[in-house]
């Protein structure tokens, strides 16, 4: 099931992930993960958000 989220995660839309992980706290996070991407700062977990190639 791919929500809200995985649509605009930066790994589904280079095709890094299927949207299909379970251990992914994005895919469940009830925050708006475009602003976080943006600001690359969690709001749920009130840390610093890093992407790796």
């Amino acid at each position: 099931m791919i929500n809200s989220n995985c649509k605009k995660c930066i790994y589904f839309k280079n095709e890094k992930c299927d949207g299909e992980d379970k251990s992914c706290m994005c895919k469940f996070c009830p925050r708006n993960l475009g602003i976080c991407i943006t600001t690359r700062w969690c709001r749920e977990t009130e840390s610093s958000i890093t992407f790796e190639d």
